[in-house]
């Protein structure tokens, strides 16, 4: 089965690993990870993620229309009043045609930082300055540094990709 990853990110290839391995477990899984442009800011907000996601899709499809599966995913932020939210979209396609959509629990972003990504700053950034850390959008992410490790980005997208995939998988209960 060849499944394609709209990211080189380590992250998001490890979710894709794992969500498909865990649905299909024994099938043998080739998994290409793939550049892609998400055609919105590199800190989406609102409505940008989840286009972001579509547009990452589309594109990993049109460049590698050979693939079994593709599956793309994109983090971004919303607000509610003075609160800023984290939440992440997975979306999965067979090739057939049929998509399954997910999308990540939200959790706050802590004040401090939200006003830094007020000011421009992209999430991954503002986290490693305001934790200490280097390059954490590859490793654990934010949501590592909130929950003193005890979640890890990986695990954060990882159920909402099988939600994406077991939607496609069993697409008749979804007609």
């Amino acid at each position: 089965m060849k499944v394609i990853v709209a990211s080189t990110n380590p992250v998001k290839i490890e979710v894709a690993r794992l969500a498909f391995t865990k649905v299909f477990p024994n099938d043998t899984i080739e998994i290409i990870s793939v550049k892609s442009d998400s055609g919105v800011p590199d800190q989406p907000f609102n409505d940008e993620t989840f286009l972001g996601a579509q547009n990452r899709l589309k594109y990993i499809q049109n460049t590698n229309p050979d693939a079994d599966y593709w599956i793309s995913q994109e983090g971004g932020l919303h607000n509610e009043g003075l609160k800023m939210f984290n939440r992440s979209w997975i979306i999965v396609c067979d090739k057939e045609g049929t998509i399954g959509k997910s999308s990540t629990a939200n959790y706050y972003i802590p004040t401090q930082m939200a006003d830094l990504v007020r000011n421009g700053n992209e999430l991954g950034t503002v986290s490693d300055i305001f934790f200490d850390t280097q390059n954490s959008k590859q490793k654990g992410g934010v949501i590592a540094c909130l929950t003193d490790g005890l979640i890890r980005r990986t695990e954060y997208y990882e159920h909402s990709a099988i939600i994406a995939l077991s939607q496609v998988v069993h697409k008749e209960w979804y007609k």
